[in-house]
C-alpha cells in the first residue's frame, strides 16, 4: 500500500490505484476532529464518541473526493455473511429505509458509477473487489465469524450470479487488520474454522507459541487463500502488511483499545465518465 499522494491519511492499494476506471481508499486515525480515545478520524457510529463528531469526520472524507455523504454506502456491520447488492432500487429508497436495509450487512456489491461502497474496521481485514471486466466492485468485512461462514466466497458468488463476473478478472486488495502475533483465539476458534473446511495446518495461517497455549491467526492470509481458492489470481491480489494493533499512530484497534476503539473506512467507487 502507499500513502495518498494528495490525501496524507488515506492509504491506496498499488494494483487498484493502476485501475483508472475505479477510486478507493482506506483511512488511517489521523486527520479528524473526534478527541481521546476515538482521535481523531472515526468513522465508526457504534462508539461512545459524538455522532456529531463522525457525521463531521465522514464529511472530511467525502470532500476529499467533492462528494456528499449519501453518496458514500456503509452499512452496519454484524460480523454476519449478508451481502447486499447496491442497485438502482436500493438508490432509491428513502433515507431511513436506507439504513434499515443495511442493517446485518457486512459486505455490499454494485455496478452502479459514482458511489463509493465502504466497510468499517478496527482489527477486522477490509477486502476490496474490482472485476474490471465487468465493472464490478464490492467492498468486505472480514471478521474471524463472517471468514469462517466464507463472506469472501459468498460475495465473489455474488457476483458471479448478479453481474456475470469471472473471478480471474477480478483485482482484490486485503487492508491493514491485526496480524497474527497479537490476534490470540481460543480451541473454539480454530475448531469451527476446521469444521467449515478450512486448513489450519500451516503455521503461516495458525500457529502455537508453545504446547498447549492458545492459538495465533493470521486472518489477512487466510482471506487471501480464500481469494485463491475462488479463482483470483496470485499477481491481482495485494496484502498489506500493517498491523492496526501494532501502529498505534496510523490506526484504531479494538484489541488495544477495547469499546474505547474508533474505526476505519474503506471504500471503493467506480467512476462516472465523461
Amino acid at each position: 500500500m502507499k500513502v495518498h499522494p494528495q490525501h496524507n491519511n488515506l492509504l491506496l492499494f498499488n494494483l487498484l490505484d493502476n485501475e483508472g476506471a475505479i477510486s478507493h481508499f482506506s483511512t488511517t486515525r489521523t486527520g479528524g476532529v473526534s478527541d481521546g480515545a476515538y482521535a481523531s478520524l472515526n468513522t465508526g457510529n457504534f462508539s461512545d464518541d459524538s455522532p456529531l463528531n463522525i457525521h463531521e469526520n465522514r464529511k472530511i472524507i467525502a470532500r476529499m473526493f467533492y462528494m456528499e455523504t449519501d453518496e458514500f454506502i456503509i452499512p452496519h456491520q454484524t460480523h454476519g455473511t449478508k451481502v447486499l447488492v447496491v442497485d438502482k432500487d436500493f438508490l432509491g429508497l428513502e433515507h431511513s429505509l436506507a439504513i434499515e436495509t443495511l442493517y446485518g450487512v457486512d459486505a455490499v456489491v454494485t455496478n452502479e458509477k459514482g458511489i463509493f461502497l465502504c466497510i468499517t474496521t478496527a482489527d477486522c481485514v477490509p477486502v476490496l473487489l474490482y472485476d474490471r471486466e465487468k465493472d464490478v466492485i464490492a467492498a468486505i468485512h472480514a471478521g474471524w465469524k463472517g471468514t469462517v461462514g466464507g463472506i469472501v466466497e459468498k460475495t465473489i458468488r455474488k457476483m458471479i450470479c448478479q453481474y456475470g463476473s469471472s473471478p480471474k478478472n477480478i483485482v482484490a486488495g486485503i487492508g491493514p487488520a491485526i496480524c497474527p502475533a497479537h490476534y490470540e483465539v481460543g480451541n473454539e476458534v480454530v475448531e469451527q474454522f476446521i469444521t467449515s473446511g478450512f486448513n489450519l495446518s500451516d503455521e503461516s495461517v495458525c500457529y502455537r507459541k508453545r504446547e498447549g497455549s492458545k492459538y495465533f491467526l493470521n486472518l489477512k492470509e487466510i482471506n487471501r487463500r480464500e481469494l485463491l481458492r475462488l479463482g483470483v489470481s496470485e499477481s491481482l491480489i495485494e496484502k498489506s502488511d500493517l498491523c492496526t494493533f501494532e501502529e498505534q499512530e496510523l490506526f484504531f484497534s479494538a484489541r488495544r483499545q477495547t469499546v474505547h476503539s474508533g474505526r476505519m473506512l474503506t471504500g471503493i467507487m467506480i467512476k462516472r465518465r465523461a
